[in-house]
């Protein structure tokens, strides 16, 4: 009889946080390539997953769990040589000690079997076999223990720095949503409106809004990016809208994909700041992932890693009305490449 197993598995990343550990197993009718596999296995009667995922990480690997977290929880449903499987899988995040060789290691199931561990990259686009389960949206969301704020912070700017080319050539294409939210923005502010971006990166948005009619004043956090911006004929100027001079009087601030780098200390100081630099009546767009707590990703158009945080639409809502905007929509929508959702905001002082 069919049935539906419970397990616990974690993604392990490696120290240099460019990989996690894998088993890889032998090919099926499905995957004649074979395929990868978290580590971890079944939940047994009367332990918890947590105890689940650290027995079967010390059983099968010999290693203790570290620092474990529990990311998500994923329905994985699955075809192995014609039979059906079925799964509810409990998925962690934790460092192993000690950790796998860079050249791999093996691991050992209960009932005997032997399969290579190896370290799968972040950047699945490079990965010629499959994963399972399906967890490269948690994959994106890994916390990363002992690393400070400032440490956050300089490693993400220094991830967008060292990858501007590919930052840019991969976000040419304004998506459309994206698109419709700005030229509402722009008949909103009228004609020859002053605009603030914060986060210019390529200029992509800059270019579009100025094709409505707008002024936009560029800046960006990244050296690279405004170093680009100026080559192309542009003025602007490296800005960190937590700290430094944000200017005054305009009609709106654009802030795409950006404040979603911020923690939520920092996010209510910059929108106090924000809705200082706009005249009364002036209005915010922003945009943030949907989630809990943060975590780091290497997914996207650059090779680093950057340090996110995930917003729900009440807390959101919260802040922003806490730093004197009025919001007039907090809309949902789905994102363009993983299975994860954004928060696009409008508001007005």
């Amino acid at each position: 009889m069919s049935v539906i197993k419970v397990k616990a598995m974690v993604i392990a990343p490696n120290d240099a946080f460019t990989a996690h550990a894998v088993s890889l197993l032998p090919p099926t009718a499905e995957n004649p390539g074979g395929y990868h596999r978290l580590i971890g296995g079944s939940v047994e009667f009367g332990e918890t997953h947590r105890e689940a995922v650290e027995r079967e990480v010390r059983e099968e690997l010999g290693a203790d769990l570290i620092d474990a977290v529990l990311l998500g929880t994923v329905e994985n449903i699955f075809e192995i040589n014609g039979e059906t499987g079925h799964e509810i899988v409990f998925v962690y995040s934790g460092r192993l000690d000690p950790q796998p060789p860079a050249d791999g290691a093996q691991l050992t199931e209960a009932d005997g079997a032997v399969y290579p561990v190896v370290w799968r990259s972040f950047d699945d686009a490079s990965e010629q076999l499959p994963l399972f389960p399906d967890v490269v949206s948690l994959v994106h969301r890994l916390p990363r223990p002992g690393i400070d704020r400032g440490e956050q912070k300089q490693s993400t700017v220094a991830a967008y720095d060292s990858d501007v080319a590919g930052y840019s050539g991969g976000t040419r294409q304004l998506p459309e949503h994206v698109r419709r939210v700005a030229e509402l923005f722009a008949r909103d502010l009228g004609p020859d409106a002053r605009m603030l971006e914060i986060g210019s990166a390529s200029g992509r948005d800059a270019a579009f809004l100025e094709s409505l009619g707008g002024r936009v004043d560029r800046t960006d956090i990244t050296p690279g990016f405004v170093d680009a911006l100026r080559a192309a004929g542009h003025d602007a100027r490296v800005v960190d809208p937590l700290t430094d001079d944000l200017g005054h009087g305009y009609d709106g601030v654009w802030a795409n994909a950006v404040l979603l780098h911020l923690n939520r200390p920092e996010m209510a100081v910059v929108l106090h700041r924000l809705r200082s630099a706009v005249r009364p009546g002036g209005r915010l767009y922003c945009s943030v992932k949907e989630g809990d707590g943060d975590g780091w990703s290497r997914h996207g158009n650059v090779v680093g890693a950057r340090h996110f945080t995930f917003w729900r639409e009440p807390h959101l809502h919260e802040v922003l009305s806490a730093a004197g905007w009025k919001v007039e929509s907090i809309e949902t929508r789905p994102g363009s490449k993983l299975d994860e959702t954004w928060l696009f905001v409008v508001a007005t002082r």
